[in-house]
């Protein structure tokens, strides 16, 4: 069983496959097997049981569909439909009628599979022709993990047909009938951020909706949600740290938010007007748990400015946008972590100075009642870390020596 790596398929697409044949002896054998494959469908169709032949065609339709994608797709997909022979199962249970038995749903999805992965254009028509009995197969033995896995299959090549639009109705509906395990919902997830369809976006949405599945969704969800460089998406992601757009479970970031941090930082870089948005709503008084997801964002940009604006998300008597990203930006701002010769894991703490950090500090003790406390606290631990790393040559103990001003300032209930 292949694993697949949606993005493959857009390369196969391009012309670049995912398998790697010599060309000339490929195109010998692939000639050779399809031959061969339509001397078996002539058989199949002068036989009184023609499915007799079903079994043989599809397993050999596999391997010209990973030989031959492209140009035999056709036959392939046609050999695919073929419907399987009935034949009795023994009686598992003492239900009144026997569950329909798909004996032949591997080969199906490995030829669909193998078809995408050579670059082939599934038409939504037929792929849905192929696949239907097995989703009736797995009605019948929903509570089968390994017969529902099958699902999983579905979901990720219906999406890349002619029409993914309409394949994800369908899709919505299987969602409905709570076919699709936990993880075949996040392969969904995968696969909607490859499927290159706008309307893709709307479905995450729903996932992210519901609170039972949201929460293992996490990276999946954010990555396939950034794939999409439109409006829709960006708002999305956008939702986690601007109270203004309409807010997605936090459930989805519970566990670990790096994903959604580095998608969002990003973001800023790339365009300058979402990096502006930030840099006002770290001006705003924006509830908690979007300012420490802001307070993240801002730090891990990289720039004294973002950096000064993260300082406005600090509250003192309350975590606002206080982080451990954030004290380790700054930690790093005021200490270099220079690498030791020699050593892939030591360091030498070297001091550098940020005036312009310690400016705003003192400012903010000064005349900001909000953030006196907290800006007193880091302006302390910068402190600190001169007296153990040294101070760098040429900068002041204070930065600010103009007359009447006292350092350290005079704070009550400081500690």
């Amino acid at each position: 069983m292949r694993s697949i790596d949606y993005s493959d398929i857009w390369k196969a697409r391009e012309g670049q496959p995912e398998s790697n044949f010599q060309k000339p002896q490929r195109t010998e054998f692939a000639a050779v097997l399809r031959q061969h494959i339509e001397t078996l469908v002539a058989v199949r169709a002068a036989e009184s049981q023609p499915a007799a032949l079903n079994g043989r065609l599809k397993h050999l339709a596999i391997v010209l569909a990973e030989l031959d994608g492209q140009a035999s797709a056709e036959l392939v997909l046609e050999i695919l439909s073929y419907p399987q022979i009935e034949r009795l199962r023994p009686r598992t249970h003492l239900a009144s009628t026997q569950p329909f038995y798909l004996y032949d749903a591997w080969p199906r999805i490995h030829g669909l599979e193998a078809l995408l992965m050579q670059g082939a254009a599934l038409p939504s028509a037929k792929t849905w022709e192929i696949v239907e009995p097995i989703i009736e197969h797995v009605r019948g033995h929903r509570w089968n993990t390994q017969e529902s896995s099958l699902i999983s299959h579905v979901v990720g090549i219906v999406l890349f047909t002619d029409d993914p639009s309409a394949s994800i109705q369908r899709v919505r509906q299987l969602i409905e009938e709570k076919l699709l395990s936990m993880e075949g919902t996040r392969g969904l997830v995968k696969a909607l951020g490859h499927s290159h369809c706008p309307d893709a976006v709307a479905q995450l949405r729903e996932l992210a909706s519901d609170t039972v599945p949201v929460r293992y969704l996490g990276n999946e969800w954010v990555d396939a949600v950034a794939q999409f460089d439109f409006q829709e998406a960006r708002n999305l992601l956008l939702s986690f740290i601007d109270p203004a757009l309409p807010t997605l479970s936090n459930e989805l970031i519970r566990h670990h938010d790096g994903r959604l941090i580095r998608r969002l930082v990003e973001l800023a870089q790339r365009d300058t007007s979402i990096r502006q948005r930030m840099f006002d709503l770290a001006q705003e008084n924006i509830p908690a748990t979007h300012a420490v997801v802001l307070g993240k964002v801002l730090a891990n940009l990289g720039t004294t400015d973002a950096l000064l604006m993260s300082l406005q998300l600090l509250r003192d008597g309350s975590v606002g946008g206080a982080s451990y990203e954030l004290h380790k930006t700054i930690e790093e701002t005021f200490v270099e972590h220079r690498p030791y010769p020699g050593s892939s894991n030591a360091v030498t703490m070297v001091p550098r100075s940020s005036n312009a950090i310690r400016s705003r500090l003192m400012e903010m003790v000064q005349n900001d009642p909000l953030r006196r406390k907290s800006a007193f606290a880091l302006l302390n631990e910068i402190e600190r870390w001169r007296m153990w790393h040294g101070r760098p040559n040429g900068e002041p103990r204070s930065p600010k020596m103009e007359t009447g001003f006292l350092w350290p300032p005079e704070i009550e209930d400081c500690e």
